[in-house]
Parts: structure tokens; sequence; C-alpha cells
């Protein structure tokens, strides 16, 4: 209670030092539409990051993880060819093997849901990354628990646009895009962009005799139309196509970069995806919007089990793999998800105001060919989502608003399997948000908001299966999983100096879990089963600091802090481990970033940035942690009219870091005893990029 109270004091006392601010018009507003509304992350009651085309081409990042780590208390695992799973205040998913999970951290990417599917995740002519932490109950419902991710590539206009990247560097990496904008008749305009990156990967496999074992092959083409059919209606079309084809050889029996698995896996995607945005001015008292989206994806996720090679005629290399010693198996997953969503809003024409319907169907068949299975695992899982919600601003005086919003959403899943397991779940869930925004001086927003997420329940399918057909004995209250919530209280202050040079957004949290969703694991000799359980509750808070100042005319700073507190409550796993007043995994106590841009002459700038992380739990079935870090990344460019080459490389000293880790025991030549197996992130990585653009 102590701390809390002062990380209240704290975010008053920085409310009092920003007393004499500037106007809003004097400052470039960057807009985001995080609360149903079009305006600035400034006045928006609510923690979040934000990240334009400048600050993503300033750290070369081409997929999401590369940014992640300058967002406070956001965090991300990797366990496949990239850290596609995101957790936001120690609360998201780590992975996804049999069972179907609802995500905790929701991605959007031009209107179109792309919640756990982080494979589709390239940043090549985005516009800007939105990062809200909390749960955002009342504006994306049930995949929005912890938070969510939305990512705006570039829009449609009038005036012709092209940009052309082009890039090589280590790890024998490439990458090349092109995009191209301009308008094609008075009321039409069009955009599309295509970009590719490769990548031998960062694990080399000597018994295989190659380099790229974990390469990478991304591909995304977008395409986008807006047709203004008259001056009350206008339609944005758009087209998304991902392919990506990765390889997957991340863990060893050593800990190191070097494998020796004789059968690498695969982490692939292909999505399609359209969506089609409506929107209808012409009534006196409200806009209508109608929007319409549709997504197939293919995708596969296989490994080797074993991490091994099995090859007598290479005792040295193959040695923990030979017949003699161990064992040899393969895992993999292919799923096809097919998504479609329907939503539609009346609103306000001053914002103070919104009501909607939405609707969202989700239908993912699996096929899982395991070495150890008689046949292969099939399953199939039909979901459909049915919300009401609506927003209200009132304007308590010219300086106070309070904002009040709900989100009704009914849940139902039907879950079947060649284990004969066929169970349906029904699930009605209330969200929202209750929150007062207050100007103390023009440019100076504190506010303080009460916000309440939610999480689908569902069936543990394998648990079931296995309970059946193998005698694992799961109790059957552990067949299936009911939802969680997630109560958010915060206290924000945001506000911008007079002179525009100091920027500075601080919010003091407090999450309770009730029902918390654990990963659980019933371990029988040789069998065992993961499953979903119910921890009674958990407890996030902490704080979240993030700005810029502008040093001086040349010289500016960015940065973030973020400080997080987690706790379990009341539960024990399967093994008997007692985690009751344990930290949750992925939840590191520290976070943090900076970044000094210094403009050296008309034409030549450079950054250098600093992150790192405390340590923290990879699971929360194990106490095996990652270790602290500090990582540093550089870049130079030179600009001259529409063209700019730069040199970057980020983590510069190639400290190694675990993006993940499990606790068992996998080497034959000690018994199998548990060790602490880890995959380690991105080494020292550097190139040169060139980008023309006008």
């Amino acid at each position: 209670m102590n701390l809390r109270t002062s990380l209240i004091a704290i975010a008053i006392s920085q409310a009092i030092s920003l007393p004499l601010l500037a106007d809003e018009s004097e400052i470039e507003r960057v807009v985001i539409n995080g609360d149903f509304k079009n305006e600035s992350i400034q006045t928006l009651s609510a923690s979040a990051s934000l990240f334009t085309d400048t600050e993503i081409n300033q750290r070369n990042a081409t997929y999401l993880d590369e940014i992640l780590a300058a967002a406070a208390n956001v965090n991300f695992t990797a366990g496949a060819s990239r850290g596609r799973f995101v957790q936001i205040r120690g609360v998201g998913l780590r992975s996804q093997f049999v069972d179907p999970i609802n995500p905790s951290v929701g991605v959007i990417i031009d209107g179109i849901n792309y919640s756990g599917l982080g494979g589709a995740a390239l940043l090549f002519d985005a516009q800007q990354v939105e990062i809200y932490r909390g749960p955002q109950g009342t504006r994306f419902g049930a995949d929005a628990l912890a938070g969510m991710i939305n990512i705006t590539t570039a829009e449609p206009t009038q005036e012709q646009h092209l940009k052309i990247k082009l890039g090589a560097g280590t790890y024998n990496s490439s990458e090349a895009g092109f995009a191209f904008g301009q308008g094609l008749t008075e009321s039409t305009a069009a955009h599309g962009s295509v970009y590719q990156s490769k990548s031998d990967g960062f694990v080399s496999n000597p018994y295989l005799g190659v380099e790229d074992s974990q390469g990478r092959d991304e591909v995304v083409g977008r395409f986008k139309v807006a047709q203004q059919w008259s001056d009350e209606f206008s339609s944005l079309a758009t087209v998304h196509y991902t392919d990506i084809n990765n390889g997957y050889d991340g863990f060893t029996l050593d800990n190191s970069r070097t494998s020796v698995a004789d059968e690498p896996g695969q982490d692939n995607q292909l999505s399609k995806a359209l969506a089609l945005n409506n929107v209808y001015t012409g009534l006196a008292s409200a806009d209508i919007a109608f929007n319409l989206t549709a997504m197939d994806s293919e995708l596969l996720y296989s490994y080797d089990e074993d991490w091994v090679c099995n090859d007598a005629a290479q005792p040295v290399l193959c040695e923990a793999g030979l017949h003699d010693w161990g064992y040899s198996s393969t895992d993999a997953y292919y799923r096809d998800r097919t998504d479609h969503t329907a939503e539609l809003t009346f609103s306000g024409k001053d914002q103070s105001w919104i009501s909607g319907l939405y609707y969202q169907s989700r239908d993912v068949d699996l096929t899982r060919q395991y070495t150890w299975q008689s046949q292969d695992f099939t399953s199939a899982y039909k979901t459909e989502n049915f919300a009401l919600f609506g927003q209200y601003i009132h304007n308590l005086d010219e300086q106070t608003r309070l904002i009040s919003g709900l989100r009704l959403e009914h849940y139902e899943g039907n879950y079947q399997d060649n284990n004969t397991v066929n169970d349906t779940t029904s699930d009605t869930m209330l969200g929202g948000k209750l929150a007062i925004e207050h100007d103390v001086k023009d440019r100076t927003m504190i506010y303080t908001s009460l916000s309440r997420g939610y999480k689908a329940g569902g069936v543990n399918g394998e648990a079931l299966a296995k309970a059946q057909d193998e005698g694992l004995e799961i109790d059957p209250s552990n067949h299936y999983f009911d939802p969680e919530y997630l109560w958010n209280a915060e206290f924000g202050v945001k506000g911008t100096s007079r002179d525009n040079r100091t920027v500075l957004r601080l919010t003091a949290f407090y999450m309770y879990r009730e029902d918390i969703q654990l990963k659980n694991w019933k371990v029988s000799g040789q069998k065992f089963a993961g499953y979903l359980d119910n921890a009674s509750s958990g407890t996030n808070y902490g704080l979240e600091i993030d700005g810029s100042y502008q040093i001086t005319d040349r010289i500016s700073l960015t940065g973030s802090v973020g400080y997080l507190e987690t706790k379990i409550k009341d539960f024990v796993t399967s093994s008997g481990l007692d985690k009751d007043g344990d930290e949750q995994a992925q939840a590191p106590k520290y976070q943090y970033a900076f970044n000094a841009h210094y403009i050296l002459t008309d034409h030549i700038s450079a950054n250098i940035g600093i992150e790192g992380k405390d340590d923290y739990y990879f699971s929360d079935s194990h106490y095996s942690k990652s270790d602290s870090y500090n990582l540093v990344n550089a870049r130079v460019a030179y600009q001259r009219d529409d063209w700019e080459v730069s040199v970057w490389a980020r983590n510069v000293f190639d400290k190694d870091y675990a993006v993940r880790g499990f606790e068992f025991g996998n080497d034959p030549r000690d018994g199998y005893e548990t060790h602490t197996y880890v995959q380690y992130g991105e080494p020292q990585v550097a190139g040169i990029t060139f980008n023309y653009g006008f």
C-alpha cells in the first residue's frame, strides 16, 4: 500500500511541475483512435506508447518485436522464429501448441484483427504503431485483456507518393520494399506496397552443413483504395497478403547458437485478408460506419523435439542423439484459421458519444503430426462473439470531462477432435471504462480511470483426450477453464512545456486479475498433458513514464521507464509447486529505453540508444529465469533531398539474452536431469539501408 501511495504522490508532483504549457495548436499532433475518437496521445486518458514511421526507421525495425523494448512494461517471448507473443504489464500468452487459446494482447493491422497471428506484424510502410496498456474492454473487447497493439499503414491520398527501401546486413540479410500511391480520379485514390526481407537467422547447423536452419523469408503486400462516393459517403478497401517462410531451430542442449538437429522445424504463415470500411456523414445528428473484414490463414509450426541428430557416422556431433542414448521425434502443428468480423457504429458529430454492434466468427482447424501418436490428431474450434458497446463523454465543465463506456459481449465456442471430445462453452462478459480527465493548464492533463477487461474461457482439449486415452488422472474441474477478468485503476499525468521542448506522460496503475488463467502440466512417467488452469487471483501494479526532451536545437532525447510488481494468489501446480505469492511470468520489475538523436550537420545525423530489463520468470510452472540485460543500438544517417543512406547496428556489444526458456530434462547423457534451456534473442546485427521517398 505504501508503494502504491508513493506512486500516486510522484504523479501528482509531476503535474504540479508542469504549470505553464503551450497552446495545443502550436504542437504537431499525431492522431490516434484508441478511445473511439481522433485525438493526440497527450489527451488520451490511458497509458499508451506511439511510434511514428520516423522512430521505426531510426531503429531500422522491420518487425514488431524490434521496437517493443522501447515501450514501458511491454515484453515478448519467442519459442518461434520471431518474438510473436506479447505481454503487457506481465499479462499475455507465451506459446500455443494443441489447445485453442484466446489472446490477451490484441494486434490490429489496418482495422483487421490479427490477434494470435503475430507473424504478420511487418513494419514496412507503417505510418504508426500504437501500444495501449491496460484492458481495452470497451473499444476492443475479448482480445484486449492486457492491452492492444494497433498498426496503421500508409493511407491513400490524392498526392503522389513513392517510397523505396533497400538494405543489406550481417547474417546474409537483405530487404527490399516499394510503395506507391496517388489519386486515380478526383474521388478515388490508391496506395500499395510490397516488401521482402531475408536472413540466414542466428543459428548454424554443422550437422546439416547450413547457416540458415532458423532463416527468415518474409513477404508482405498491402493495397488500399479510397473512394469518395459523395460529400457524405466514403469507402476504404484494404487487401493484405502475408507470406512467412521461416525456419525454427532455436534450442540446443548446450544453450548455444550451434544446433545439430537433424529435422529443424518451420514457422510459416500465409494470410490473405480483406477489409471494407464505409462511413456515412449525411445525417444531422450522427455519423454511421459499417466495417467488414475477412481473413484466411494457413499456419505451420514445427520443431525437432530432441534437438539433436541420430547418425552413428557422426559420433561427435550426434553423441546425444544416438539411439542407444536417447530418442528422436518431431512435432508439427498445421492450422487453418478463418476470421470474419462486422461492426456497425453510430457516433456523434462532436465525437462525444458512440454506440455499436460487433460480430466476429473464428474457425480454427488443427492437424498435429507427432512422432509418438499412432495417428494424426485433428481438432476443430469454432467461436462466435456478439457485442454491444457504447461510450459517452460528458463535459462537467470547461476543463473536466467524464468518460463512461460499456461493452457486453457474448462468446460461444464449440470444440471437437478425433479423440471423441465434443464440448461447447458459452460466456457472457461485461467490460468497460469510467474515467475523469481534467485540464490543469493548457496542454497539461491529469486523469484517473477504472476499466475492466475480460478474456473468454474454453476447453482443455488435450487434457480431456489424454485423460481418456492415456489414463492421466486430471481433475474433471480442469477439463475446462473459466473466463478471466481484469480490473485496472490508473492515475496519469500528460503535459508539454510552453516551449514545446519537453513532453511527459506518467501513469501509476493497479490491476486485479480475477480467475487468472495460468498454464499447468500433468506429468506421469513419460505421459504429460498441458492445460489452462484458473488461479484465484493476481495483482499487478507499477509505474510508466515516457516522453521526450529537446536538449538543444540539434540534440533530442526520448525515453521510457517501466516499473512492475506482480503476484499470484492461491495457485498450486499439478506437481505440487505452491506459487502463492510468487511473481507472474514474463514480468520484469523494471524496463527502460533511452535514445539520443544528434543532428551533426545539415545532412548527417546520429542515434545512440540503450535499453534493458530486469530478470523475470519464464513460466508460472517453474522457477527458471531470464537474466537481466542491457543493450546498445546505434545509427548514423546521411540525408539529402529525397534520399537517405544509413548505417546501423542493434545489440552493438553482442550480448546474449534469452527470449524463451523451459525447465525440464532433455539430455540422455545425464539421465534426463532437469535443466534450464533458453532460446537467445537477436545478437549483434548491423547493416546499411537506402531510403528514397517523396
